[in-house]
């Protein structure tokens, strides 16, 4: 009787344990604008730096308006934000994210100040690309408004 308690103990607590290892699930949000974002490659320059090679149909949005659905991952430890990160999955499922990849991610310069949130937030700015290859961010929302 005792095996058989010890048996059933040690199964429900494995299970407890893979259960929480499970990764949380999340709204799919990519869109046209996300999957123009993803095949961003890199070449090499003439001074043999490696930029940002961009799809030529995510070039045409260079300087327009594009709304973006995603989750907002803080680079500062505030409550409210007018800079961050967007991404397409949340801060919590990095390490689930995918193939091995780390997915795009767009920072975000916001007109007025957003309250932080895990939900997914809709927000709409001016699409810029960063061609330099510099230590910035390679795509930025600029006056980025919530919409959602």
């Amino acid at each position: 009787m005792l095996l058989k308690k010890t048996v059933f103990l040690l199964f429900t607590f494995t299970a407890v344990l893979s259960a929480k290892a499970q990764p949380p699930t999340h709204i799919p949000l990519m869109n046209n604008t996300w999957k123009l974002i993803a095949e961003r490659t890199y070449k090499k320059n003439k001074d043999f730096k490696m930029v940002p090679a961009f799809p030529a149909k995510l070039e045409a949005l260079q300087n327009k308006v594009v709304e973006l659905p995603g989750y907002i991952i803080p680079i500062n430890a505030d409550l409210n934000h007018s800079e961050f990160m967007l991404a397409v999955v949340p801060m919590d499922q990095c390490p689930y994210c995918g193939q091995g990849d780390i997915p795009s991610m767009v920072e975000v310069k916001m007109g007025k100040e957003l309250i932080y949130t895990d939900k997914p937030v809709k927000l709409r700015g001016k699409l810029i690309l960063n061609k330099t290859g510099d230590l910035r961010s390679e795509i930025f929302l600029l006056n980025a408004e919530l919409i959602k």
